[in-house]
């Protein structure tokens, strides 16, 4: 029996550069499936699916494939495309020059497996990407990419999410390198940009825990929240609210950031506390620097800005990087305040992330497993 103990919330977070460093220096361990099935293949569409955080992980990695590969991309709840999406494709898309890419970490998740087997079935090509090794997903996909994030030990996953869009961007720039949509020097500097990332992820962990020591005694006075990025970081803040939620269990909500202004303001008070990601964009970016100000007058003191930028006016309750990556691999950036600020919040009210307060699992959202407690019925 193995009474090792487990790595904690914010002990993930903090070994997430180790798997980053490996993900860029052990890329052929990885990399030559997905590759050469997107190099082999003219894939017209592509839809990237998974439940829950691998969810948020692929609508990221959909906007790096778009922008990088010009494909159509969707980015779905697996649910939603087997009910929904699968039968009512264009008959100008020939079945074969669909692509369906599958994330499961655990490679069991029910909806995410179901989905790859419509897809199979319907004759689109199929590609499953998990950490654990001979899972359902891997056994029923065409072709198969292991996630080199190692398997989280608890249930709120954080480093696995940032070390999935890390190396999907490594894949996106090589698939658009052999196709020849990236001169060799694009790709040069795109490949610079992410060892750049890989080397200064240890100073972006460093810099939220310190803000959130700088603001912990507000933060332990929050009881409703909400969350709100735009363009690339938009799936940062819905992932951000999903892991503020699930540990936490505070109310919170996410929120594209101009949304949050159509009917969500009217339940606001001074009760209220706001993050708001202000990453790169000119309309989007001056827009949020409009609302800051707006919200604190109108609404409350309590808002937070987190951000690379210059020409953002930052405040002791904002942080403000040394460090700016590029847009397209920023999301694997700002997610990091947040999954620091779930970890740390819940460790200073008592609350163990290590372990899951659901008691009866005889429904489950995964195939029966020792790992998720749902063998017996009841």
């Amino acid at each position: 029996m193995d009474n090792k103990e487990k790595l904690s919330m914010i002990g993930h977070v903090i070994d997430t550069p180790r798997v980053i460093k490996n993900a860029y220096n052990n890329r052929n361990e990885y990399m030559h499936d997905v590759v050469d099935a997107f190099v082999n293949n003219d894939f017209k569409k592509v839809y990237f699916l998974g439940s829950g955080t691998s969810h948020h992980v692929s609508w990221v990695i959909k906007n790096i494939f778009v922008d990088l590969l010009g494909i159509e991309g969707v980015a779905c709840e697996p649910t939603i495309f087997t009910h929904h999406e699968a039968d009512k494709q264009p008959a100008f898309i020939d079945k074969k020059d669909i692509c369906v890419v599958a994330f499961s970490q655990h490679g069991d998740s029910i909806s995410t497996c179901e989905a790859a087997k419509k897809a199979k079935d319907l004759g689109f090509y199929t590609v499953g990407v998990t950490e654990a090794l001979d899972s359902v997903l891997e056994e029923m996909v065409d072709s198969y990419c292991h996630l080199v994030c190692e398997e989280e030990e608890i249930g709120p996953e954080t480093r696995g999410y940032t070390e999935t869009i890390f190396q999907f961007y490594i894949l996106a720039i090589e698939i658009a390198k052999q196709k020849g949509l990236i001169s060799e020097e694009e790709y040069t500097k795109l490949d610079n940009d992410a060892l750049e990332l890989a080397n200064n992820l240890s100073s972006v962990i460093d810099e939220s825990i310190e803000w959130y020591k700088r603001n912990k005694e507000e933060f332990l006075k929050m009881t409703k929240s909400s969350i709100a990025g735009y363009g690339n970081n938009y799936p940062t803040a819905m992932e951000a609210r999903l892991k503020f939620f699930e540990t936490y269990s505070r109310p919170c909500t996410g929120y594209e950031m101009e949304e949050q202004m159509h009917g969500p303001m009217r339940a606001y008070n001074s009760e209220n506390y706001i993050f708001l990601i202000a990453s790169e964009g000119n309309a989007e970016l001056k827009r949020l620097c409009e609302l800051v100000p707006y919200y604190k007058d109108a609404f409350t003191e309590h808002v937070f800005v987190v951000t690379s930028e210059n020409g953002v006016e930052i405040t002791d309750r904002d942080l403000k990087f040394s460090y700016r990556t590029t847009d397209i691999l920023s999301p694997a950036l700002y997610i990091i305040p947040f999954q620091v600020l779930s970890a740390l919040i819940c460790e200073d009210v008592g609350i163990d992330t290590k372990v899951s307060p659901i008691k009866k699992r005889y429904v489950s959202s995964h195939y029966p497993s020792a790992r998720h407690g749902n063998l017996n019925k009841k």
